[in-house]
C-alpha cells in the first residue's frame, strides 16, 4: 500500500449510519477520510424508527454540507425510490396500555402523528439496506475505506494519531472519530467508560419476526378508539406498568418487499430483573402471554435471527472530545430506545461536527476547545431523553397519567421540529449555507427545543410533578393536573391542537398541508409573543414548492416505469445505463478534476 494511502486528515471507526454519513460530508469538502468498519455490509443493526426531527436534521445535513444522498433518507417516499423498499413507512407514534390479563381498552391510546407529504413521512429504516447504502455513498465521495478491519489500538501525538489494526498494518490520521456505538474502541482504551449517571434502568430482549399481525386487525374497531392513522403504519408501543414493547414492521405499505418486523420488549430493571435460568425468548414470550391484545398480534409470529438480551440498556462516557478525538453519540452514550432519540441525537451531532472538522482541516487547527460546542450539547441532550424516558416509565403506572404527560413531550417535538425547518425555509429563500448557523445559537440549540426558556419551564416542571408522584408526594390527580395547568401556561400549544383537551387523545391531529397551513397562520398570527418571530415564521410557499416537486417526482417515476415495460416488450436496446450519475471524486467533482481517493478495499 502506497504511503500516501497510510496517511489521513480524519480516520472514522466504525462503518455504520453516523459514520458514513460524516465520512460522505467531509470527503465532499475535500478532506482526505479513512473509514475503518470491523465487520461489512450488510449487517444487521438497530435503530430503526425515524422522527420527524431525525428526518428534518437529515434535510439541513444534505443542504448544508452538499450531499444531495442524505436527503434520501429523510422522507419514505424518497427512501423506496432511492435506497430500499424493505424500508417501511412510520406515518405515527402509535402508544396502547395494557393490563395483564386483559383485552386492550379502545379509549386507552394515543397517537401523535409524522409530516405527511412533502416533508414526510418518516421511515422505519432497515438498517442492512440503509448503512449499506450510506456506506457506498461516502466511498463515492472519496473516502478511503476498509471493511473486515479490525482497529486494536490508537496512539496519539503531538501532531498526528496512529490507528494499528489486525490485518491491514497501521494509518496516520490528523484526528479521530469513533462512531463505534455502544462497543466502540476508544471509550475502552482511554477509560472512559462510567456508571451512567441516569435516572432510567432499563433492559432489553429484542429480535427480527415475519408473521406479525397488523395490530389493527386485533384492536378494537377505529370507531371505538378514534384515532386517525392505522396502527400499523407506524411505530407501534404497547405499554404496561413497568415496560413497553416495540413493533416496528417493514412490510407495512404496498410498495414494500420485506416480510419483516422489528420487535423488542423494555423492561425497568427494578421491578424486572433478568430472572436466573430463564433464557431470552423464553422470557419474551412469557410477557407477551400476560397481556391478551399483544398475544394475538403475535400469534403467528416466528423469529428469524437469535433474540438478544442485554443487561443494563444505558451506558455513558466521562467525555466525548479530547485531544485530538471525539465520540459519536452513540460510542458516547445511550439511554433507552422509547422516542427513537438515537439517530436524531446523531443527526444533531453530525451537523455541529461536519464544519467544525472541515474548517480544522483548512487551518491545520484541531484544539480540543473547537469541539466543546459538541461536549456539551450531546450531554445535555441524553440528559434531557434520561428525563423523558424515566417519567415515560414513571407514567406508565396508568393511562391518564400518561395521556397527560405525552403531551409534554408533543410540545417539546413540535418546536425542536420547526427549529430545523425554521434554518431550512431561510436557506430555500437565500441559497446560503451560513443560514444554518442559527441552530448553534439561542433558541434552536439541540433538540427538543430545549434551548427555548418557555419549553425548558414546561418540561423540567413537568417532570418535577411526575418526580413528585414517584416520590409518593403527590397524588396521580394533582400531578395530572398540575401537567394540563403548566401546559396551558407555557403559551405553547396552538389553539388549532386538542393539547389542553384529555379527552383528545391525538391532540396533534394530523400533519397533512391544510393543518400545517393552520399551525403555520397561528404561530404567525395568534401565537404568544414568546413564540412569534421565532418560530412558524414561514415556508408556506416551500411547502407548496416541494409539494408540487413531489407530486410531479412520483408522477414522472410511474410514468418511467410503465414507458420501459412497453419499450422492453418490443426492443432489447436501450440506454437507461446512461441516466446513472457519474461517480464522485474527493471533492464531489466528476473523475479527473481531482485526486481520487475513491476506492473501497475488502
Amino acid at each position: 500500500m502506497q504511503e500516501d494511502q497510510r496517511d489521513f486528515d480524519v480516520a472514522i471507526v466504525g462503518g455504520g449510519i453516523g459514520g458514513t454519513m460524516l465520512g460522505a460530508i467531509l470527503a465532499r469538502h475535500g478532506v482526505r477520510t479513512l473509514l475503518l468498519e470491523g465487520s461489512g455490509h450488510p449487517r444487521f443493526a438497530i435503530g430503526e424508527s425515524t422522527v420527524p426531527e431525525t428526518t428534518f436534521g437529515l434535510r439541513v445535513l444534505a443542504r448544508r454540507y452538499g450531499v444531495p444522498e442524505i436527503e434520501h433518507l429523510a422522507t419514505h417516499g424518497a427512501l423506496r425510490r432511492h435506497v430500499s423498499s424493505n424500508c417501511g413507512v412510520k406515518r405515527n407514534f402509535s402508544f396502547v396500555y395494557h393490563r395483564e390479563g386483559e383485552p386492550t381498552r379502545a379509549e386507552e391510546c394515543t397517537q401523535y402523528p409524522t409530516w405527511g407529504p412533502p416533508l414526510g413521512p418518516d421511515s422505519h429504516f432497515f438498517r442492512q439496506d440503509v448503512d449499506a447504502y450510506m456506506f457506498h455513498v461516502a466511498v463515492s465521495y472519496g473516502v478511503t475505506a476498509h471493511t473486515h478491519t479490525m482497529v486494536e489500538d490508537v496512539k496519539f501525538e503531538e501532531d498526528h494519531a496512529t490507528l494499528v489494526t489486525r490485518d491491514k498494518g497501521s494509518f496516520r490520521a490528523s484526528y479521530v472519530v469513533d462512531a463505534g456505538g455502544m462497543r466502540a474502541m476508544l471509550p475502552e482504551r482511554l477509560g472512559l467508560r462510567q456508571e451512567p449517571p441516569y435516572r432510567t434502568r432499563s433492559r432489553t430482549i429484542f429480535t427480527h419476526m415475519v408473521d406479525v399481525r397488523p395490530f389493527d386487525t386485533v384492536a378494537p374497531p377505529r370507531e371505538q378508539h378514534g384515532m386517525p392513522s392505522p396502527f400499523s403504519q407506524g411505530t407501534l408501543h404497547h405499554m404496561f406498568q413497568g415496560g413497553w414493547l416495540w413493533v416496528i414492521p417493514f412490510d407495512n405499505h404496498t410498495s414494500g418487499t420485506s416480510g419483516l418486523c422489528s420487535v423488542g420488549i423494555n423492561l425497568d430493571l427494578d421491578a424486572y430483573p433478568r430472572p436466573e435460568g430463564v433464557g431470552a425468548e423464553e422470557e419474551f414470550w412469557q410477557h407477551v402471554g400476560r397481556f391478551p391484545s399483544v398475544a394475538r398480534q403475535f400469534e403467528r409470529a416466528r423469529s428469524v435471527r437469535p433474540y438478544v438480551s442485554t443487561d443494563r440498556t444505558q451506558f455513558s462516557s466521562q467525555q466525548v472530545v479530547g485531544d485530538r478525538w471525539c465520540l459519536l453519540p452513540h460510542a458516547s452514550d445511550f439511554i433507552d430506545p422509547l422516542f427513537s432519540s438515537g439517530l436524531a441525537v446523531t443527526v444533531m451531532s453530525l451537523n455541529a461536527l461536519g464544519h467544525r472538522l472541515i474548517d480544522a482541516v483548512r487551518q491545520d487547527d484541531f484544539d480540543t476547545a473547537r469541539f466543546q460546542y459538541l461536549e456539551h450539547w450531546t450531554k445535555r441532550m441524553f440528559r434531557f431523553y434520561d428525563d423523558l424516558v424515566s417519567c415515560s416509565y414513571i407514567s406508565f403506572d396508568d393511562f391518564e397519567l400518561w395521556n397527560a404527560w405525552n403531551r409534554v413531550w408533543t410540545i417539546t417535538t413540535l418546536y425542536g421540529t420547526n427549529a430545523q425547518n425554521q434554518a431550512a425555509v431561510t436557506f430555500e429563500k437565500t441559497h446560503d449555507t451560513a443560514c444554518f448557523d442559527a441552530l448553534e445559537l439561542p433558541p434552536y440549540r439541540g433538540l427538543q427545543g430545549v434551548d427555548n426558556p418557555w419549553v425548558e419551564r414546561l418540561f423540567e416542571q413537568a417532570r418535577d410533578a411526575v418526580l413528585a408522584y414517584r416520590d409518593g408526594e403527590w397524588t396521580k390527580e394533582r400531578t395530572i393536573d398540575r401537567i394540563y395547568e403548566l401546559l396551558r401556561q407555557s403559551g405553547l400549544c396552538p389553539q388549532v391542537w386538542g393539547t389542553l383537551d384529555p379527552q383528545d387523545r391525538c391532540p396533534a391531529g394530523v400533519f397533512t398541508l391544510w393543518p400545517l397551513m393552520k399551525i403555520l397562520l397561528w404561530g404567525k398570527f395568534r401565537s404568544p409573543r414568546h413564540v412569534r418571530g421565532s418560530y412558524f415564521t414561514g415556508g408556506a410557499r416551500m411547502v407548496g414548492k416541494e409539494a408540487a416537486q413531489t407530486y410531479a417526482t412520483e408522477l414522472r417515476s410511474g410514468a418511467t416505469q410503465v414507458h420501459q415495460t412497453l419499450r422492453d416488450m418490443w426492443f432489447n436496446w436501450n440506454r437507461d445505463w446512461t441516466r446513472r450519475p457519474a461517480p464522485r471524486s474527493a471533492a464531489g467533482r466528476p473523475p479527473g478534476t481531482a485526486p481520487a481517493r475513491d476506492r473501497a478495499r475488502d
